[in-house]
């Protein structure tokens, strides 16, 4: 589902930059936000824990260069160890969520790997001025109040010629029967996502590529992938 072929989108001037959320829904965001990355966090890690996500998560790492790679809003860690798999790339993680953070943890030591984490907002990095080869966010601008100002903030440590990934939750109205196809973890998986994404923000592919471009970035090409449901997009800091 996540093979779709690359294509670089054009980005007008005007090209809006996302679906957002309904003005009035703003505190059922933040409270949807906080119950879904903190006490249903096992929530979480069991509906993603399937093959279809791990492996958006893999084509996402695909995109970016090595060796030090930061995944931003790392999760339970799924992504991240996800793409450390195809070996080369120090992945490093970002979250806000002690609780987020901790099962993450947990997930790199029952697979014998190294990734180290970080507990930071992804609007100030702790990082210095390019410091890294590829900087990458699943579901993760979807949920800023301010993605264009985080953008800011990963280009500043991207080093020159460094890439940038993101799977974002995309606008419209996708088929179900293909997040059923991939079994009922698949199903609820994005169910979810489409739920959290009515309340935050969705995107369309001019508009994340125009996101990308925006902030500074090169290149901004953006993809439907996970039958319609999300939009893959990569752009590069320039020389």
């Amino acid at each position: 589902m996540t093979g779709a072929t690359a294509r670089q989108v054009p980005v007008p001037p005007e090209a809006g930059l996302a679906v957002p959320a309904r003005p009035h829904w703003g505190a059922m965001a933040a409270l949807s936000h906080a119950f879904a990355f903190g006490v249903a966090a096992p929530i979480y890690s069991f509906v993603t824990a399937h093959e279809t996500w791990r492996a958006s998560c893999r084509a996402l790492g695909a995109l970016v260069p090595g060796p030090r790679v930061l995944d931003l809003g790392v999760g339970t860690g799924t992504s991240a160890l996800e793409m450390a798999r195809g070996g080369g790339k120090l992945h490093l993680g970002l979250d806000r969520s002690a609780e987020m953070l901790r099962r993450a943890a947990r997930a790199a030591r029952a697979e014998g790997a190294s990734l180290p984490l970080v507990r930071a907002d992804g609007m100030a990095l702790p990082v210095r001025d390019g410091a890294l080869d590829g900087v990458t966010g699943h579901s993760f601008l979807y949920l800023l109040p301010d993605p264009a100002a985080a953008l800011a903030e990963v280009r500043r440590v991207l080093r020159p010629g460094g890439r940038v990934a993101f799977l974002e939750p995309r606008a419209g109205r996708p088929a179900l029967r293909d997040a059923f196809a991939g079994g009922p973890r698949c199903a609820a998986s994005m169910l979810l996502w489409r739920g959290m994404s009515r309340l935050h923000a969705r995107f369309h592919e001019a508009g994340l590529a125009a996101l990308l471009a925006r902030a500074g970035l090169r290149g901004a090409r953006a993809w439907p992938v996970l039958g319609g449901h999300g939009v893959m997009a990569t752009a590069e800091r320039p020389e």
